[in-house]
Formats: structure tokens, sequence, C-alpha cells
């Protein structure tokens, strides 16, 4: 009797769930178009603009010459120093000129912050760089699409199970109605 033993088959929601994460661990965990150590891209300073309470704002761009874009991952090779500024910066680094593509609010005890791409820098200080124009809208913190790309990818990954699901049930289905 143990030759008959049917093998239980995991439910659909835990299919569902491992094909999801491992899905978002791929989109993850892809290195973009055109990265290379010390890569073409060269971090800016767009302009500062001081704030009532005594902060600051430091705007950030880059150049990025190549056709490609260019990825690297917050960390030793894209950092923001102080160290506690750190993680705002841009990972994805499309062709051309940005000028604004990150801001950063910066305490008054603190004189200038450097962002670090390989070993390029962009050094901003309230004092040493060029003052933002009063109609300058500042650029949302981070470049927001690491949400957005695992939610799209993991729900292509969820429907593509589902669909898979579906038509093994049909095919059993069919199978069955066609012993009897």
């Amino acid at each position: 009797m143990a030759g008959n033993r049917r093998r239980r088959r995991p439910s659909l929601g835990t299919r569902l769930a491992v094909t999801a994460a491992a899905g978002a661990v791929v989109v993850l965990g892809t290195p973009g178009v055109g990265t290379a150590a010390g890569g073409p891209m060269k971090p800016l300073v767009t302009c500062v603009l001081p704030v009532q309470d005594g902060s600051w704002t430091a705007v950030f761009g880059y150049d990025n010459p190549t056709p490609l874009t260019w990825d690297e991952s917050r960390g030793f090779d894209n950092e923001l120093t102080p160290a506690r500024l750190d993680g705002v910066q841009v990972t994805s680094f499309a062709p051309g000129t940005h000028p604004g593509a990150f801001s950063v609010r910066v305490p008054a005890s603190t004189p200038s912050v450097d962002w670090q791409v390989h070993s390029r820098h962009a050094t901003a200080s309230l004092d040493g760089s060029a003052p933002c124009p009063s109609a300058t809208e500042l650029p949302a913190d981070g470049n927001g699409l690491g949400a957005p790309m695992v939610l799209v990818a993991a729900g292509v990954v969820g429907a593509v199970s589902i669909a898979v699901s579906r038509r093994r049930r049909a095919d059993t289905t069919e199978a069955a109605a066609a012993s009897t």
C-alpha cells in the first residue's frame, strides 16, 4: 500500500506566495544594464536651499553620458556622508543629465554633505554651493521605483501561477471524467 500513497500538493496560496517571493528576489537582485565598476556616472550638486529653522536642503543630480541605464545600490559605492543622511540617494541612473535627482534635508549643525558614487564625489555646502532659485521644485526622496517594480513583478508572477493552476485543474477534471 505504500506505493499507492499520493503526495499532497501545496495549496494554491502557498504556491503563489513562493512564486511571488522568488519573483521579487529576481527583480531586486537583477543588476541594471550598463553596470560597471567605476561606471561613467558623475554625481552633481544642483543647488542648496536654506530652511527657516536653520537646516538646509541639498539637491543632487547626476550626469550619465552613456546611452545605457546604470544601476548602483546604496552602500559602499553609492553613499552620502555623514552616514546619518545616507539612504535617500538614487540607485538607477538613466542616460543624460538629471540636475534634480534627489534632495536631502541637512541639520543646521552639518556644514556639508558628500555624495560618493565609486570614486567620484559631489559635495554640497550651504556657504559654498549655488543657491536654488526661488521657483525650484524639490525632488521627492529617493527614486521611488523599488516598491512599484516589486509589486508589478509579483502581480505578473501571481497571475501566471493562477493561470497554470487553473489549466492543471481543468486537465485533471477532464482526465477524471474521461476515465469514468
